[in-house]
């Protein structure tokens, strides 16, 4: 495996798990700011996490330019 390679894989496993983190706290924050218990706190906070989640990958891709998703390539 070629160093460039590692590289690629550490980045994108770095990139995966920042977004976890980010979503993973803004959603529970959200819960808890508003309050949500039982099945409705649960449903807000998979949708919000969900998200955040594409979101934050989103921006890493524009940015970072990191290739999460390959869609626009050809």
């Amino acid at each position: 495996m070629e160093t460039g390679s590692i590289k690629k894989v550490l980045t994108l496993l770095g990139g995966i798990l920042l977004a976890f983190l980010v979503a993973s706290t803004l959603s529970n924050a959200l819960v808890v700011l508003f309050q949500l218990k039982g099945a409705a706190g649960m449903i807000v906070s998979f949708v919000m996490y969900a998200v955040f989640f594409f979101a934050v990958l989103n921006l890493l891709q524009k940015y970072a330019h990191i290739v999460f998703f390959g869609f626009d390539r050809e």
